[in-house]
């Protein structure tokens, strides 16, 4: 079973800055590969193998847009790839009779989100006060930022942490989910409910 908890990052200033530099950074790639994904016809192959081929390019994206060297690969990788999410689930709107357009560029504040995935995150929940711990990111603007984070309730029992994605809400608050797969919890019997 996957699950999802949500924790509240509390970054310094400069910690902050450095999240909504790389926030913008991926929202910028992803308008960007939305741009050249445009470009490539439907007939040119499956809609995985068109969204791959605009993800393959990000070695070449690097050597004229400098900026994204500071920015973790997978994270980059990941953006492109939400390309393929949000034209699939278009595809089930429209399945379901509703009328869908097609994909926009995402303005600064409708992009909130930036995902890490396998192993460019570390959560130290030791370090710092009760309920307390730190978020260990690698390259969050071309440096490894350890950001506090407030751990109100335990993860559940788990092997590995998936991917963690951090949010900004509207508000400015920071906001982490870390994505575990945890066994089904065995369902009890009606008579101890």
């Amino acid at each position: 079973m996957k699950y999802s908890p949500r924790y509240r990052l509390l970054p310094a200033t400069e910690q902050r800055e450095a999240m909504d530099w790389t926030r913008n950074t991926v929202r910028q790639t992803y308008n960007h590969a939305l741009l050249e994904f445009n470009q490539i016809p439907e007939d040119a192959g499956t809609l995985r193998q068109r969204v791959w081929s605009v993800r393959d390019t990000l070695p070449t994206m690097k050597n004229w847009w400098p900026d994204l060297k500071q920015v973790y690969s997978t994270v980059l990788q990941k953006a492109i790839e939400r390309i393929r999410d949000n034209i699939d689930s278009l595809g089930k709107l429209k399945a379901k009779g509703y009328n869908v357009g097609s994909l926009n560029w995402k303005k600064p504040r409708e992009f909130r989100s930036f995902t890490y995935r396998q192993s460019d995150f570390e959560l130290d929940k030791k370090s710092g006060p009760n309920n307390r711990g730190l978020l260990v990111l690698k390259k969050l603007k071309g440096e490894t930022r350890e950001i506090p984070i407030r751990l109100h309730r335990n993860l559940p029992d788990h092997e590995t942490i998936k991917e963690v994605t951090l949010k900004k809400e509207p508000t400015g608050a920071w906001y982490v989910s870390f994505c575990i797969k945890t066994d089904e919890p065995e369902k009890p019997a009606p008579e101890d409910i």
